[in-house]
């Protein structure tokens, strides 16, 4: 009798019986392990930094640093019963002390003075993390008096993304940077091949020779000899021969840099014509809508076909300009800039097979090199840029819809799986905004959603957010600044008889990541609420917002129209024709100035008064 009660609530007690977890377990464990560290408690080895001495545990340095624990597997402790000494070279103890309470307590402090010996004891100790921290410090630091230390000293330490945002402020900003101290303190070499920069940022070619001049004032004597090699990065041709003959009356070291370096421009007189043309090299660089793939209009078959539409500050010149085309024909697929090239992926091809495979384009030489191919076959899929690392989410294959996430790192050319979504969202909207990634509204088996996550790449989870005001599939978003925009999308307009229900645009929302809300955009003119209109993209330019698509404004039908977030309001940007691609996939993209010029002379598209 009592075999069987204590069989039966045995059962009961297995049936019962549920995994239970301590949210702060490891928050306590770290706070305990940081006691016995200050008090020197439980230690088992020495850290020798110079000529000094740290007690410490080894499994928490092992755990923390894969330098360390490999030096731990390849010297094992000593027979003799003395104390286990782990030697450190090139970090000093005032660093080390900092890493080993980063460590306990996942916290640092960093600052300019101490920022480059941290970096470097990161890269030492391979501790990725840290240096993600570090990174981002580094990129908040940046102005025009650092940054081209920032660019050297990034580059020495294989922070390829923060090299690639201090080069882009340094394009933006050459002007300051060119007044700073570290310009003037440059070698030769690392001078002309900033001066080479074809998209530096200034309105004559006049101030990159007053910045030679400033950076040959700084030391005359052992600078002279390089002048030469220096000027040749100055586009001659395009001083203005006037502002040459007045700087030769001028400052001395002015009149010196003219007289020998200048003359043959002064002497030959101005180029025009061809001869122009075939010297002419603009500096700066120009935002640019890009759209490519898709389907051809006519055909409805798949297409390779890119173009990309400047310059969007001037309405009277801006033109659509052919740019080469993908290997393949593709639909379906994704784009994304990241780190001044485009990446394409994904999609069918002409023939519907689903496609794994990826593309990049180089916007300085108008060419397609092939990329590793994705983890999964996909297509339909979102894809966002964060942080130089290229994140491609859900979408769907021939056989079922797709909730994975996978990275790509442009540098090392790898994917790397991600923490799933939590729910499929077929036809759903993807974003980055402030280091985070949003996963919005979208739809499977039916059903609509209006719910919202967001993925922390740091913690690799996935967090709920406040819902969508209203439930859509089909609509596209995009960050910018503390604030997440999404536009159309469409959903099932309620009727009394459900036999005759209607497609809807829903209507333009935007979160603000201070007051956690949705809200409803006052302009609600991006296009009427038919089922005519379809999205492509949304794109963040210079502060305002692009989206491209088939817009039926009521009265025209639009290919891009313009988002001014200064006003709140809704510009004309580019009426739809004939031959414009249908679902293609967009982006913006910076493109030198030079480089345009020349693709739109070789089509004919360049006005050009003689």
């Amino acid at each position: 009798m009592c075999s069987k009660a204590n069989s039966e609530m045995s059962s009961s007690e297995c049936e019962s019986s549920c995994k239970v977890s301590d949210p702060q377990h490891s928050q306590k464990l770290l706070r305990v392990l940081r006691t016995f560290w200050l008090e020197q408690s439980f230690h088992d080895a020495l850290l020798v930094v110079g000529a000094e001495e740290l007690p410490v545990q080894k499994n928490i340095l092992a755990a923390a640093s894969p330098y360390i624990r490999t030096k731990l597997n390849y010297n094992p402790p000593k027979q003799d019963g003395s104390a286990y000494r782990i030697e450190l070279q090139g970090v000093s103890m005032t660093i080390m002390k900092q890493i080993l309470e980063y460590i306990f307590s996942g916290d640092i402090t960093l600052n300019e003075e101490t920022i480059q010996d941290m970096v470097q004891a990161s890269d030492l100790l391979l501790m990725t993390d840290l240096k993600a921290l570090c990174c981002q410090f580094l990129e908040s630091c940046i102005t025009a008096e650092n940054c081209i230390g920032i660019r050297l000293f990034s580059l020495r330490y294989c922070l390829y993304h923060v090299h690639y945002v201090a080069t882009e402020f340094l394009q933006t900003h050459f002007g300051d940077v060119a007044r700073s101290e570290e310009f003037r303190e440059l070698p030769p070499t690392q001078l002309c091949e900033l001066l080479s920069m074809e998209k530096l940022n200034i309105g004559k070619e006049e101030h990159v020779l007053e910045a030679v001049v400033r950076w040959f004032a700084h030391d005359p004597e052992d600078r002279r000899a390089h002048m030469k090699e220096v000027t040749s990065a100055v586009w001659m041709d395009g001083l203005d021969l006037s502002y040459l003959r007045e700087q030769a009356l001028g400052e001395p070291l002015m009149r010196e840099v003219i007289r020998d370096h200048c003359q043959p421009v002064l002497e030959r007189g101005q180029l025009h014509g061809e001869a122009l043309l075939a010297t002419f090299k603009p500096r700066g660089y120009s935002e640019c809508i890009v759209i490519v793939g898709g389907e051809d209009r006519q055909s409805r078959t798949a297409t390779a076909l890119m173009r990309c539409l400047c310059p969007l500050y001037d309405t009277n010149r801006r033109t659509w300009i052919q740019l080469q085309p993908m290997s393949i024909a593709r639909s379906g697929h994704g784009a994304v800039a990241a780190e001044g090239f485009l990446f394409v992926m994904g999609g069918s091809d002409e023939n519907k097979t689903v496609l794994d495979s990826g593309e990049k384009y180089d916007p300085d030489s108008n060419t397609w090199t092939p990329i590793p191919p994705m983890l999964q076959t996909r297509q339909n899929f979102g894809v966002v840029e964060l942080d130089g690392l290229i994140y491609v989410l859900g979408g769907e294959n021939e056989a079922m819809e797709l909730t994975t996430v996978e990275v790509f790192d442009p540098h090392f050319n790898t994917w790397k799986p991600q923490t799933s979504m939590t729910m499929v969202r077929s036809v759903g909207c993807y974003a980055s905004m402030n280091k985070k990634i949003y996963a919005i509204s979208g739809g499977s088996y039916g059903k609509l959603f209006d719910s919202v996550e967001c993925f922390d790449p740091k913690t690799q989870q996935w967090t709920g957010l406040c819902p969508l005001k209203e439930r859509r599939f089909g609509s596209v978003a995009c960050g910018i600044g503390q604030e997440l925009y999404v536009f159309g999308g469409v959903r099932s307009q309620e009727t009394q008889n459900p036999e005759h229900r209607q497609m809807m645009t829903c209507k333009s929302e935007f979160y603000h990541e201070e007051m956690r809300r949705w809200m409803v955009l006052d302009d609600q003119n991006l296009c009427i609420q038919t089922s005519s209109s379809f999205i492509y993209g949304a794109l963040p330019i210079r502060g305002d917002i692009y989206v491209v698509g088939d817009l039926d404004t009521g009265t025209h039908f639009d290919y891009i129209r313009e988002f001014r977030r200064s006003t709140g309001r809704w510009h004309r940007t580019m009426p739809m024709l004939a031959s414009d691609l249908s679902k293609p996939a967009c982006a913006a993209l910076r493109f030198a100035n030079c480089r345009l010029f020349h693709l739109q002379l070789r089509q004919g598209t360049f006005r050009l008064r003689v």
